[in-house]
């Protein structure tokens, strides 16, 4: 079981590859909070059960007279807050593929338990759940390169099922690929790693943006994050990662954050 918290500060323009005017995306500013509680159980050696249930704190600000991609000489500001739970992912585990377990895949549903209209300012992409049904599928590898270094890789791809109210998002798929350093591991308790994540989600149909063509939604953005596992008892381990931008490329005009941050406690039965 884990406890996960994140925080991402999307206050930065950006457009295409690049950085541009704020001035251009009438959504000025989106704060959120992520806590994430992780559990898993497994029925055998082989077949496994895991859930997923966010919980999201989130701030956002909008030009509500502006329109994307032209500079609003008369803004009218405004913000809205909203604390509330998002979807819940449920996911089957099989694990059978070798003795070690140390590869698997993972299948699921995300299913539509978050609110789809919290606030009259909070846009369907920027609200906790999306309103649909989603397909998960995904997989999971680790081993070790020798004594000292180790390796792991995961990937999920979420595709939604169905339209609700005449919003779909857009396809997802999400990579992690890292290393660990297991050197210090016995006199520190401090297992040092470093990852690679790379997501790529296509342009959602419907919504808030679809009076502009859904421009201003889909992306790829791929980020470098040092972190670290820490034991701090045979139960016990906590882990932090910062995640840094190595490149991006966003459709339309979209805020992005300069940097993003993990941190969390897992128990081990």
């Amino acid at each position: 079981m884990s406890l996960q918290y994140s925080f991402m500060n999307q206050n930065w323009n950006h457009s295409g590859a690049s950085g541009q005017a704020g001035a251009l995306n009438p959504d000025k500013q989106i704060g959120t909070n992520f806590y994430t509680l992780y559990g898993q159980h497994m029925f055998n050696d082989n077949w496994g059960v895991e859930a997923m249930l966010p919980y999201w704190m989130r701030s956002f600000t909008t030009d509500t007279s502006g329109v994307p991609g032209q500079i609003n000489p008369s803004p009218t500001t405004r913000s809205a807050n909203i604390s509330s739970l998002s979807d819940l992912r449920v996911m089957g585990m099989y694990t059978g593929f070798s003795k070690d377990k140390s590869s698997g895949l993972t299948f699921g549903l995300k299913l539509p338990t978050g609110p789809v209209n919290p606030a009259p300012l909070i846009d369907r992409d920027t609200a906790p759940g999306t309103g649909t049904t989603d397909l998960l599928l995904g997989y999971y590898s680790m081993g070790n390169f020798s004594a000292n270094w180790g390796w792991f890789s995961q990937g999920t791809w979420r595709h939604a099922l169905n339209h609700y109210q005449g919003y779909k998002p857009g396809d997802s798929l999400n990579t992690v690929a890292g290393v660990t350093w297991n050197a210090i591991e016995t006199s520190t308790h401090i297992i040092p790693m470093i990852q690679v994540n790379a997501l790529w989600r296509a342009p959602d149909q419907g919504g808030g943006d679809a009076l502009y063509g859904n421009l201003n939604s889909g992306y790829t953005n791929v980020f470098l994050a040092p972190g670290a596992l820490i034991d701090l008892s045979r139960h016990w381990q906590a882990n932090t990662s910062i995640y840094l931008p190595l490149y991006r490329y966003a459709n339309g005009d979209q805020l992005v954050p300069h940097w993003m941050v993990n941190a969390g406690i897992t128990y081990l039965f």
